[in-house]
């Protein structure tokens, strides 16, 4: 049985080590009808923010120091095109926050240095993240299996 810290913990984790699953632990913690969809989601979203924001404020020297992310990071920012407006950068932010795609921890890392504006971008992110952790704990209650305990 997952609790709602320990649902904010894997979120926190899962940003930066992608084998432990924020969304598949958000779908279980619905599953187990402990909880309202909105106060999984909250949990969720603000283990994760914890994470984003620190991507975003030290994800440079993140960069520096763990070579395996530092190629993730540049094999995004070799498909982003050359000029990067605004415009582009939020539909990045929007896709990141509500698909997982590129991953967020990727768009958090890179965000300042590829946005012209990119601080009212981490809100927004955060924002979706919210709905999407929201929207996968009403999936896991709603059509995941009854677990025993």
């Amino acid at each position: 049985m997952i609790s709602l810290s320990g649902l904010a913990g894997v979120a926190f984790l899962g940003t930066f080590f992608w084998l432990a699953s924020p969304e598949a632990a958000t779908a279980l913690a619905g599953a187990q009808h402990r909880w309202s969809a909105l106060t999984i989601g909250l949990a969720a979203a603000g283990g994760q923010s914890v994470a984003l924001v620190s991507l975003y404020f030290f994800g440079a020297e993140l960069r520096r120091r763990w070579r395996w992310f530092d190629r993730q990071c540049q094999r995004v920012r070799a498909r982003s095109p050359v000029e990067n407006t605004q415009r582009y950068s939020t539909g990045v932010v929007v896709t990141a926050g509500l698909l997982g795609f590129p991953p967020v921890s990727v768009t958090a890392t890179l965000l300042a240095g590829v946005a012209p504006r990119p601080l009212p971008l981490l809100p927004l992110m955060l924002l979706l993240r919210l709905v999407r952790f929201i929207a996968l704990g009403w999936a896991g209650a709603r059509f995941g299996w009854r677990l025993p305990w």
